[in-house]
């Protein structure tokens, strides 16, 4: 029962929606969640009310979306900073004043539409037919029950035929076609350079500036806090010693799948291709008296853009040339061959023949790819058992001796996985397993961490404060940071120095010949013909740049700065009606009028803010 119900919370939906109320006690605490604000107005319009509990729900949704686009989990603070309270606010707004007017406008949809629509959603299949189980327990997961599931479904598709109300139809002017056209044909000609950053030297800093630049800078060389634990590490490939095989098992195993062990026939192939049966029959006919080599250069063939590689048979799509190519000598070049991609010949350059391995052969394969299965099963397994000992209040230690595993230690481990010595630790370099590290203290019980590969436990032991790092263990960090910061004042010394004199028309090239470098001028480009070599942002910014405009680009390698010469007005009138881009100006000519109608019906609406519970729930009386 125990494991059953384990099992059933491990999903994916269940996860979201457990991260979801830990965000919530989290940010609110239990008592607030379930006490103080069930019944709260946060917003009031006309007679509709929109609760605390809809603004979490908002809030938690937002702080979702953009913890996922920023890769970490935000904190209270940062949300606030981020104004993500003041989004889930307006959007809540719009929402409600957009079912207002959905209600006043009496716009329906039927039910069977709705059911046809879930029915055929593949998220709620199961072999390719709508399963109901499937489909309730999704529901469950996700919060709702079939009733309210099927209203928001309801009211997404009346918010999409108001959308279409509105839009409708619209018709891209051909006035803002020639603007685009323009835009995008407009040529500009530029005279650059490209300093190499390695003609870029610095003078190498001496002892005493380097512990000069430690001292000033001997907080950038902090140890951040790290911590010791130890951990039960659990994977198939070390629970494999544990696993016995025997020769029998082998022996079945390699009688049952002995043909997947077989390799067939491969051979090394060549295909010549001719513009005429003619010429095919000519090259077949001098590779016969000559050989192949010798007349390779004649027929003006190219060896590497003629390889097929070795390949076996079931791989050449074209039967024809398959069985021709499978049938030929070694050696020799085939007949003409009228096939799929025109007409061809076949060079065999070699025969590897088809071969069936001895049980010998590949007994130690075998041997390793049961041993894995077994301990993958075995993983799943323990995972389980391991699971209820801690249930029932065993220590990672009692654990450990049950069931005959080791216990790795880790000293000094960082919260990016690195040790004291700046070796990443690869065993416990997960970033959900170090961020449970990192956010419990000591004697805190914290949940088994499942990898790409592996299940971990792990027990915390110590919490070590940040550090500064002396000037001995970091010398080297130093020398290269002060390095890298002289080059890189030289180089804004050199670029200013560049733009300044480019922008008043003021000789450059004995600042270049330095460097070992000079201004070259580009030929006309244009958004639609940018240079390749230079990066599509230095292209965007110098193609928006006014005539004698300046503009520096840097990569790893080098520093680039350009002026315009000259600007080309388009004189191509032809206007490009490509079905994407029409769709997409469409789409948003559609998104701009849907935006200015929702603007233009809130303005209708008295929205009172209940300001003083909202400010509450965020424990800020100054929001």
């Amino acid at each position: 029962m125990l494991n059953t119900l384990r099992k059933s919370v491990t999903g994916p939906f269940v996860r979201i929606l457990i991260g979801v109320l830990i965000l919530s006690f989290a940010v609110w605490g239990i008592q607030d969640i379930f006490g103080n604000y069930k019944k709260t107005v946060a917003i009031e319009i006309d007679d509709y009310e929109i609760s605390i509990d809809d603004l979490v729900i908002e809030y938690n949704n937002q702080i979702s979306t953009i913890s996922s686009q920023l890769n970490k989990q935000i904190t209270l603070k940062e949300s606030l900073d981020l104004g993500i309270n003041e989004i889930a606010l307006e959007n809540l707004i719009r929402k409600l004043v957009l079912q207002i007017e959905i209600n006043k406008l009496k716009l329906g949809i039927s039910d069977d539409f709705i059911a046809e629509k879930i029915i055929n959603d593949e998220l709620f299949h199961s072999n390719g037919n709508f399963n109901k189980a499937r489909y309730e327990q999704l529901l469950s997961y996700a919060g709702y029950d079939d009733e309210s599931f099927l209203q928001s479904e309801i009211n997404s598709n009346k918010q999409n035929q108001l959308f279409n109300i509105i839009a409708g139809s619209t018709h891209i002017p051909t006035v803002l076609h020639q603007i685009i056209n323009d835009f995008n044909n407009t040529k500009r000609i530029i005279e650059y350079t490209k300093i190499p950053k390695s003609k870029i030297l610095v003078k190498t800093p001496s002892e005493r500036e380097l512990k000069e630049f430690y001292e000033k800078f001997q907080k950038g060389y902090r140890k951040s806090e790290t911590r010791d634990f130890d951990a039960i590490i659990i994977n198939p490939n070390s629970l494999k010693e544990k696993i016995e095989i025997s020769s029998l098992q082998v022996e079945n195993y390699f009688d049952v799948n002995k043909d997947s062990f077989s390799i067939e026939e491969n051979r090394d192939l060549y295909q010549f291709f001719f513009d005429d049966l003619i010429t095919a029959n000519k090259f077949h006919e001098a590779s016969k008296e000559t050989g192949l080599k010798q007349i390779i250069s004649e027929f003006g063939i190219n060896m590497v853009d003629s390889h097929l590689g070795i390949i076996s048979k079931e791989l050449i799509l074209d039967e024809e040339v398959a069985k021709i190519a499978f049938l030929q000598p070694n050696n020799t070049v085939s007949q003409p061959i009228d096939g799929m991609l025109g007409i061809s010949v076949i060079y065999v350059d070699e025969i590897y023949d088809a071969t069936t391995p001895t049980l010998d052969d590949v007994y130690e394969t075998i041997f390793d790819e049961l041993s894995l299965q077994e301990a993958t099963n075995l993983m799943d397994e323990l995972y389980f058992e391991i699971e209820e000992q801690f249930l029932d209040g065993q220590s990672l230690y009692d654990v450990a001796q049950t069931f005959d595993l080791g216990i790795s230690s880790f000293e000094k481990i960082d919260i990016n996985g690195i040790d004291i010595n700046d070796n990443v630790i690869a065993s416990v370099k997960n970033e959900k397993l170090l961020e449970k590290l990192f956010t419990t203290n000591l004697d805190d019980y914290i949940e088994v961490t499942e990898t790409d590969d592996s299940f971990i436990w792990i027990k915390l032991n110590s919490i070590n404060e940040p550090y500064i790092k002396t000037f001995k263990n970091v010398r080297n960090f130093v020398t290269k940071d002060m390095i890298d910061k002289r080059k890189n004042e030289k180089e804004t010394e050199i670029v200013n120095l560049l733009k300044d004199r480019l922008e008043k028309d003021l000789e450059v090239t004995s600042i270049l010949s330095e460097y070992e470098t000079s201004i070259q001028s580009t030929e006309p480009f244009s958004r639609n013909n940018p240079i390749k070599e230079f990066t599509d942002e230095f292209n965007d910014r110098i193609l928006s740049s006014d005539l004698g405009g300046v503009i520096v680009g840097k990569s790893n390698e080098d520093i680039l700065v350009g002026k315009v010469v000259e600007i080309i007005p388009n004189k191509d009138n032809l206007i490009s009606r490509d079905a994407k881009f029409n769709d997409n100006i469409n789409m948003q000519f559609k998104n701009d009028l849907f935006e200015q109608f929702l603007i233009s019906i809130e303005e209708n609406y008295e929205v009172k803010i209940y300001q003083e519970n909202i400010n509450r729930l965020f424990n800020n009386q100054n929001l």
